[in-house]
């Protein structure tokens, strides 16, 4: 881990150093500028974040702006537009400076220089092709010489610094600490299970030989089927005790006697009551002989899918002899499927009758939600686990797309229709910092701050915060791990060289 962090540190240092070598380089350009120090000032809006460096003036000298724009919709800098200094002094009196080229992405760099000291009204404002934003600063002063400045207005590089330009070439994103309504849950670990009435185990009802050439389009592993197609074709062997050759013989002979039998009745030679006995065997031997002879061929046996779906296992080959009642294959339809939620025997107390899940399945970046008609509760446990302490909760979800695999172990989130105000943040916000829970609050434009959270309930992707961040902060959503890298190493980010 030392050894990554290290070659992070080094990547990302000779990306910024060009950065700094530039900021600094400008700096000795001005006149005294070394003497003055500078402020940050970060302000954010729906639409744009500023990140302002500007020395603190002093009258007639002048100082620079080093201003980073970035959007909001995506966390991308501006690439281009302009920018325009406005200060307003108090007697009314107007001075501006407008930069209409960028000193490289997202960054403008004008140059001020205002002749009266003072307190001013100071205004920046950005127009570009997609987005227009006005900022305002307060208590912007020029001074009326620079050994008036005092030096402790300093801006402190206290923190977590991590530069505009290492968040603008990753993938990176803000949001604010808010109140939202969040369910209240129990988490739980369940299983995917076939739905009872939508799986099926085919046994061959009668000894036969899945002969090679009655079985060339025989079903494969995967194989989507629908009810009532053919699955496979048995043939029966020769001397076989329970064969489609016994059924065969077992039906041509209740045949025969119910023919016989009504010739009887003809001549009234034979009571209704035997008749009606001859005539139900029967019916029966015709039914159980003609539901499985369907191409024609008396001397073949087919066996029939009973439901539509996919068939997932097959346990023979053609060209195998098989015996009543050997499992041949199963089906399986995965649109619906039960989920066993085992629940910690502290949680199912505290329960609610869930009305909805979470699901989260190893190897998917989202998780599953499943609620209203996707969503059915079939059953509360009523016996505990021994060794688990854990009590079962059977679900039946919908599966449309299939990403849910029968024998799947998931991590289970069930809700209740309960909600409590909540102080919220995403759950990609939370890092594990050995056995702390932490977020990276963005302080400043440059700069940020590792908490440690104690965090409640999670729903639809938010996690309540009990403790830790304050409403209206904002935590670092996205690119939040190399962040964490910063923090555990100075080469990763360090402050502009002015």
């Amino acid at each position: 881990m030392k050894q990554l962090i290290t070659i992070f540190g080094i990547i990302w240092g000779l990306m910024l150093v060009g950065c700094s070598r530039q900021d600094h380089n400008l700096t000795k350009q001005n006149t005294n500028e070394n003497e003055m120090p500078f402020i940050a000032i970060t302000q954010w809006t729906d639409k744009m974040e500023l990140f302002m460096e500007y020395s603190v003036l002093a009258k007639s000298t002048p100082g620079k702006f080093i201003i980073h724009l970035t959007v909001m919709q995506d966390f991308e800098p501006v690439h281009e537009g302009t920018v325009t200094l406005t200060f307003r002094y108090q007697n009314g009196e107007t001075f501006q400076e407008k930069r209409d080229y960028l000193l490289r992405e997202g960054i403008f760099n004008p140059i001020v220089e205002l002749p009266l000291a003072g307190e001013y009204g100071f205004t920046v404002e950005y127009n570009g092709p997609q987005v227009t934003e006005t900022f305002r600063i307060d208590d912007f002063v020029v001074y009326e010489s620079i050994h008036d400045i005092p030096k402790e207005m300093e801006s402190s590089n206290e923190g977590i610094a991590f530069l505009k330009e290492q968040q603008w070439k990753i993938e990176f994103h803000t949001e604010l600490a808010e109140v939202r309504p969040i369910r209240k849950l129990v988490q739980a670990v369940g299983e995917v299970l076939p739905s009872q009435s939508l799986y099926a185990e085919i046994t061959s009802p009668v000894d036969g030989i899945l002969r090679i050439d009655s079985n060339e389009t025989m079903v494969i592993p995967g194989s989507i089927v629908i009810t009532g197609q053919v699955l496979a074709t048995l043939s029966p062997p020769l001397g076989a005790v329970n064969s489609w050759t016994n059924r065969k013989l077992d039906y041509e002979y209740a045949k025969m006697e119910y023919e016989r039998a009504q010739r009887l009745k003809e001549k009234k030679a034979i009571s209704n009551r035997e008749f009606e006995g001859i005539k139900h065997n029967f019916l029966v031997q015709k039914a159980g002989y003609e539901s499985h002879t369907q191409s024609g061929d008396s001397d073949l046996f087919q066996l029939q899918a009973p439901i539509s779906g996919v068939v997932t296992e097959i346990t023979v080959l053609p060209g195998q002899k098989v015996t009543t009642g050997q499992k041949l294959m199963t089906i399986i339809d995965p649109s619906i499927v039960w989920l066993r939620a085992d629940v910690f025997e502290k949680d199912y107390y505290q329960m609610d009758t869930p009305n909805g899940a979470s699901l989260t399945v190893p190897g998917l970046e989202s998780a599953i939600k499943v609620e209203g008609e996707n969503f059915r509760l079939l059953s509360l446990g009523i016996t505990l686990d021994s060794d688990s302490r854990t009590i079962p909760v059977l679900l039946e979800i919908a599966n449309p797309d299939h990403l849910l695999k029968i024998g799947q172990t998931v991590q289970v989130d069930l809700y209740s229709t309960e909600k409590t105000l909540s102080l919220s943040i995403p759950k990609s916000a939370i890092f594990d910092d050995d056995a702390n829970q932490v977020v990276f609050v963005h302080m400043e434009g440059e700069s940020f701050e590792k908490r440690v959270v104690k965090t409640g309930n999670r729903d639809n992707g938010l996690v309540a915060i009990l403790s830790g961040i304050r409403k209206g902060e904002r935590v670092v959503t996205k690119g939040g791990y190399l962040v964490k890298l910063a923090s555990t190493s100075a080469a990763v980010g360090h402050p502009h060289a002015h």
